[in-house]
């Protein structure tokens, strides 16, 4: 072979591509190697933990992620010349939303006469033969080479043009300008592009997470010292008859017949004067105390003087719990309108996922799984206003004595009117709220709230459940476990031996729930849908069946 160029075209799967150069190298020893690539802007970018459509983002983050791309890109371009060993060896790429065109426009641009690609599909494009001789080579082995090329021509195209390319081929190593062309509906798997890019995108992941987990540090750092510096309880209740006595834009609460009043003299007796030992945590909220009202154990939760979205998710949750009963939903014993206090029955195992870092079995796991299910079922099954919880996380998942669990912390809750006759539920629109890794991305980006992002947060806690993995990045751990055919080897082998196959297929549900696209998530009410659960719980208790649940008029 004599010494002219030989291009190889190159992809994401390193493993793949490495073999593929190897053999170039090996088959065209006087040749100069130069690889070829064609970077596919990513349709997702990390949030939270998951994934976001890059379209929805704010032009500061588009900036910022497809900065971070395009370094992970050329750093993968610079680590294939290394494979190279000492050989001469350059890279250009550019930026394109279809593979074939980009492989086309490489080829015009640069006149490649002979290039190796590792696409059986990439290979058998008639436009990219007539361009140029080309030798198809999967993973490391010659399969077929095309002699049916023709002479270069410039008038040689493909699809719809050039509209989708960046004006100039770049080079490894000179600077880009930053520059990306929007990617469109056509989307062309011949280099494994799409699987690679899920692959490679848990480096964006990755760091994302490093970013918001510091920031969280952060503020749990400044949260901490700022309760050190709070106000005992009674000098909260002052400071916030202050403020409603200053502010009269609150208006004052109308308590439910059936919630009871208790007075801050009460409260205090309930907790010895809220003596540290009955301290049992505290959150944005405010601080919790365990207590006795008469021979009942009780938790009383203080709101801290912070506002009017303190006030509003207080007043939130008492209308919301009067107006609630279900066995595996926080029951809502009084309030304290002095303090703004709630008053709840006491669950002395804690949250649950306090439990889960301790150990808890899979029995135990499916089941707690079940029993939220019906809650959540219960909730967005009533009409003509079903209820959407918005902050379904492990640490609102409180349980008893006998780890039964109760859905708590109702003060994002929000009511959203049901269609009569199609059972459509319409999403209402407000600010953002819940938590990091659990809120619905499209929630988040849009302000519509639906029964679909209490799915959405359902399925991480889930994947939680299932894998005993508290990181905010589990969704894409069990996405490439699931991919590899791999379920095994995330489940979370301190839960005990896991009916696998039945695991299995909870998890790619959970995955579901956690999909990008609303449509695609299971509705909680549907029986059909979430079979792989219930047929869990039939392995735990054979005389289980599917939960019921009342719709009783809001």
């Amino acid at each position: 072979m004599d010494e002219e160029e030989v291009h190889i075209a190159v992809g994401k799967n390193s493993r793949k591509e490495k073999a593929n150069i190897l053999w170039a190298a090996a088959n065209f020893p006087r040749a100069t190697i130069v690889l070829v690539h064609v970077h596919w802007p990513s349709k997702w970018m990390p949030f939270m933990g998951g994934k976001v459509l890059y379209k929805f983002a704010d032009e500061k983050e588009k900036e910022m992620h497809r900065g971070r791309e395009m370094k992970v890109m050329v750093n993968m371009l610079s680590q294939y010349k290394k494979m190279c060993g000492t050989r001469k060896v350059s890279a250009h790429y550019l930026t394109h939303d279809d593979t074939v065109a980009g492989v086309v426009n490489l080829i015009k641009k640069l006149k490649i006469k002979r290039i190796v690609i590792g696409s059986r599909n990439m290979s058998r494009q008639v436009v990219v033969r007539q361009c140029c001789q080309v030798w198809l080579v999967l993973n490391g082995k010659h399969i077929s080479t095309s002699n049916d090329h023709l002479e270069y021509s410039e008038n040689i195209g493909y699809g719809g043009g050039s509209s989708g390319i960046l004006a100039s081929i770049h080079e490894l190593g000179e600077e880009s300008d930053g520059y990306v062309t929007p990617r469109s509906d056509l989307v062309d798997e011949t280099m494994d592009e799409e699987s690679a890019e899920m692959n490679d995108s848990d480096q964006l992941v990755t760091e994302e997470i490093d970013r918001l987990q510091k920031k969280l540090k952060q503020l749990q750092g400044e949260e901490r010292n700022h309760d050190e510096r709070s106000l005992s309880p009674r000098q909260m209740a002052a400071s916030l008859k202050r403020k409603s006595l200053s502010e009269p834009r609150y208006p004052e609460l109308q308590i439910p017949e059936n919630i009871e009043q208790f007075s801050m003299s009460q409260i205090e007796k309930a907790t010895d004067n809220f003596h540290s030992r009955n301290f049992i945590g505290g959150g944005g909220y405010g601080p919790v105390y365990k207590g006795k009202v008469g021979s009942t154990s009780v938790a009383i939760k203080l709101l801290k003087p912070r506002g009017r979205q303190g006030f509003s998710e207080y007043q939130q949750e008492v209308v919301v719990l009067s107006k609630l009963e279900h066995p595996h939903i926080v029951r809502l014993i009084g309030v304290c309108p002095e303090s703004c206090g709630l008053v709840y029955e006491h669950l002395p195992n804690g949250t649950l996922k306090d439990r889960l870092s301790k150990g808890l079995l899979w029995k135990d796991r499916v089941r707690i799984l079940g029993e939220l299910r019906s809650a959540l079922a219960y909730l967005h099954s009533r009409r003509p206003h079903a209820i959407i919880h918005a902050d379904v996380k492990l640490t609102n998942i409180l349980l008893d004595a006998g780890n039964a669990s109760r859905l708590g912390d109702f003060g994002t809750a929000r009511a959203v009117h049901v269609k009569p006759l199609e059972e459509e539920t319409i999403g209402r629109r407000t600010n953002p709220m819940g938590t990091a890794g659990y809120m619905d991305p499209v929630f988040f980006m849009t302000g519509e709230l639906t029964t679909e992002s209490d799915v959405y947060a359902f399925g991480m806690v889930i994947l939680q459940m299932l894998t005993g993995l508290l990181d905010l990045n589990v969704a894409e751990q069990a996405r490439e476990a699931v991919k590899m055919d791999a379920v095994h080897s995330v489940l979370d082998a301190s839960a005990g031996p896991w009916p696998e196959v039945q695991a299995e297929k909870l998890m790619k549900l959970a995955l579901r729930c956690c999909s990008l696209e609303r449509r695609r998530r299971p509705a909680i009410t549907s029986d059909a849908e979430w079979r792989s659960l219930d047929i869990l719980r039939a392995m735990v208790n054979p005389a289980s069946k599917s939960w019921k649940w009342n719709s009783h008029a809001s």
